[in-house]
């Protein structure tokens, strides 16, 4: 019999809580799907949750984005209902570690939409990552 061997990368997570928005307010069509793992992996930009559209310059976007995945979450995804998940960073840079604190602000991003916003209320340092 062959022994197969899991790999477990460790990254930074963390806790937030977030809010998805609707398409009539430049959201998403459908709420994520959030029970498949890691498998829905937006981007969070840091800054002002209220902003609605990319910042450009030109037709470029000049924002960083950070990509994250959901690792749990509190309940069903519905538009404009907070919601509370445990995230990681998908790409483990200690820049973004220092700047995902505890009261930092974001907005969701999908490509150049913001599909919601959202607040980190704890930092967890190092968790697994699927």
């Amino acid at each position: 019999m062959e022994e197969k061997i899991l790999k477990v990368t460790m990254r930074h997570g963390f806790r937030a809580e977030m809010t998805f928005i609707p398409k009539s307010e430049g959201g998403r069509s459908t709420p994520p799907i959030l029970d498949r793992g890691c498998e829905y992996r937006p981007a969070i930009v840091l800054g002002d949750p209220n902003q609605r559209k990319p910042i450009l310059r030109g037709n470029q976007i000049i924002e960083t984005y950070i990509g994250i995945g959901f690792r749990s979450y509190q309940h069903k995804v519905e538009f404009n209902e907070p919601l509370n998940a445990e995230l990681v960073l998908v790409h483990p840079l200690p820049i973004y570690e220092k700047t995902i604190v505890e009261g930092a602000t974001f907005t969701i991003r999908e490509g150049g939409f913001i599909v919601g916003f959202g607040k980190v209320t704890e930092s967890l340092h190092i968790v697994p990552f699927p």
